[in-house]
């Protein structure tokens, strides 16, 4: 007994021990008189010695009153020597800081003088870091719950060993220099320049809005990203989107490892308020930019070949390639646009750019704001593209108008089906391929499905080769022989007249019997469907509700859809009167829908 409390006093003796140590003996005060030691040496006259002899360790600091927030940075405590150029060869932290004419320091008479002085400036505002902290762990922000650590130097230890060694470097540094100098081209910020051109040219543009750049909206606001967020979690969002939000649509760019870090610098220089500007100075800037400039002349309407070209250069310019395949061109995200003049007309086309989901309801093709006569010429432009590519087999014509959504296993994981919804169909799914009228399918192809990405392919394809594709398919997908459709008691039309007590029996049908997977608001997002592929149809989606008849809706409900978690309700006590009623609250929730359009 003895011996252990003998033993538990020793430990509580060495942990006070440490503790009074800590509390009272720093790194910071043996740096100091590290520097006072060799500085002595160092020194040529008996004043400058004394001087030196006379100093003792104490807390350094800067209070930063004249840039930027009010604040007060400690570094120097440390960093006692980074403005005495004759320790420009020590180990840190007592190492000059460089001086470097990029970032407008002078010499004069032989010496260095510094643009940015650090009194004026202090540290934090290029370097992060916490500018109180005594000790490294904290000053340097390397506690995972400290938002700014040193920009380039530190990897704080809860972020992903895989990226660790990507997010260390002075380059990250250049974030903090666009505060002030957001010129285009300027020296210092080479990788933000970069990044924001890599911002446009990947079309990142069109979904994020980032104040005085881009007016985008599916995404989420990035103006004040790099102030919300560590450049871990931005390097992270870029190549692997779905890490941090898993139902998130933005594309996976794959990008090269040095666009992703100039995307991520240009991002984290992103922090709302910039301390080179005012904010009436950007608002009497957005006013002018509005003015269309005194004198200027009207603009030259352009048309025939003159139109097709300056389509085909602002498609080019606005980045469509970053998502579309058009040509050798393909972003890998989005339906191809080679000869897309075959498949829709140019009104179609000039509407789509105006409004995607207008058209196709669930689209994630972003609103542009570019002005009419652009969204003209590009419509013009992709109407004119009318060569289909050869297809001298059925094989070959699946290969390069289909598998790009259906997939190479015919499965419907095509490599853009995960940004298409509704998603493609699976096509090796027999219940679903034969239980439905060889017509219908013939008729999928040929004009379309209204609403969805499945487009009219009959002025690419002629009937003898929408059936050659079609056998194909059974053959070397559906791998099963197709059998006679049995024919079902549907009505035609739906036996019950529309009226406001009918759609109030049917919306709570729907509510009782189809919520759970269509969603509360019949947009297919009910708490089942993220477990269901493909995915319940979106009963808004007014453009596919309004191209099928009652007839097609009915058999659905009654008998389900095979090949799709979509049961047979009839099995469920469904009367044709409710059925009545649930085709009346759908046709009337898309025609409010098509009135306020």
């Amino acid at each position: 007994m003895r011996l252990a409390l003998a033993i538990a006093s020793f430990v509580v003796l060495i942990v006070h021990g440490l503790v009074f140590y800590q509390q009272f003996f720093h790194k910071w005060e043996n740096y100091q008189t590290a520097y006072f030691d060799q500085a002595r040496a160092l020194s040529k006259t008996d004043a400058e010695k004394a001087a030196l002899t006379a100093r003792s360790p104490r807390i350094e600091q800067s209070l930063v009153t004249k840039f930027g927030d009010n604040r007060v940075d400690r570094c120097i405590t440390c960093h006692l020597a980074m403005d005495d150029p004759r320790f420009k060869d020590h180990a840190q932290p007592l190492r000059t800081h460089p001086y470097t004419a990029g970032m407008g320091d002078v010499q004069v008479n032989g010496k260095w003088e510094r643009r940015h002085k650090f009194a004026d400036f202090g540290c934090t505002v290029c370097h992060d870091g916490q500018g109180r902290g005594l000790q490294e762990h904290f000053s340097h922000g390397e506690d995972e719950y400290w938002p700014d650590p040193l920009a380039g130097y530190i990897v704080q230890a809860n972020w992903r060993k895989d990226f660790a060694s990507k997010l260390k470097g002075k380059d990250y540094m250049q974030s903090n220099c666009a505060q002030c100098h957001t010129e285009e081209n300027f020296a210092g910020t080479a990788l933000v320049d970069r990044g924001r051109k890599l911002f446009f040219a990947n079309n990142c543009y069109g979904c994020h809005r980032i104040e005085g750049l881009s007016e985008g909206t599916l995404g989420p606001d990035l103006s004040e990203i790099g102030h919300k967020f560590k450049i871990d979690y931005l390097w992270e969002s870029i190549v692997d989107p779905r890490a941090n939000l898993a139902t998130s649509f933005m594309p996976q760019f794959h990008l090269s490892e040095p666009d992703v870090k100039a995307l991520v610098i240009f991002l984290k220089s992103r922090r709302g308020v910039n301390f080179s500007e005012t904010s009436l100075q950007r608002y009497r800037a957005s006013l002018n930019a509005k003015r269309p400039p005194e004198g200027a002349a009207e603009p030259v309407v352009l048309q025939g070949a003159a139109l097709i070209s300056s389509g085909e250069k602002l498609v080019t310019d606005h980045a469509c390639t970053a998502c579309h395949k058009l040509g050798s061109r393909d972003g890998g995200i989005a339906p191809d646009l080679s000869f897309e003049g075959l498949m829709k007309p140019e009104p179609w086309i000039l509407e789509h750019f105006k409004n995607p989901p207008a058209l196709i309801r669930d689209s994630i093709m972003p609103t542009f704001r570019f002005p009419v006569a652009d969204f003209q010429a590009m419509s013009t432009y992709l109407a004119s593209l009318k060569t289909p590519p050869p297809m001298p087999t059925p094989a070959d014509t699946f290969k390069e108008l289909c598998q790009r959504c259906h997939g190479e296993k015919g499965d419907g994981h095509g490599p853009i089906a995960i940004y298409l919804d509704p998603y493609p169909r699976d096509l090796t799914k027999a219940g679903f391929i034969n239980s439905k009228p060889l017509s219908r399918l013939q008729d999928s192809i040929k004009t379309g499905v209204a609403g969805t990405s499945m487009p009219a392919w009959g002025q690419v394809l002629n009937d003898s080769q929408i059936q050659g594709v079609l056998q194909y398919v059974f053959t070397t997908y559906t791998k099963e022989p197709r059998k006679e459709v049995t024919a079902r008691k549907v009505p035609e039309k739906n036996p019950v007249a529309s009226s406001s007590e009918s759609m109030a029996r049917g919306e709570d049908t729907f509510i009782r019997r189809c919520s759970g997977c269509h969603g509360r608001k019949a947009d297919g997002k009910g708490p089942n469907s993220l477990d269901i592929l493909p995915r319940p149809r979106n009963l808004r989606n007014t453009a596919f509700v309004e191209s099928i008849s009652d007839h097609r809706m009915f058999d659905s409900i009654l008998y389900g859809v095979q090949g799709s978690a979509m049961p047979s309700w009839i099995d469920y006590g469904l009367s044709q009167n409710e059925v009545g009623d649930l085709v009346n609250f759908i046709r009337g929730i898309n025609a409010r829908s098509a009135a306020r359009k």
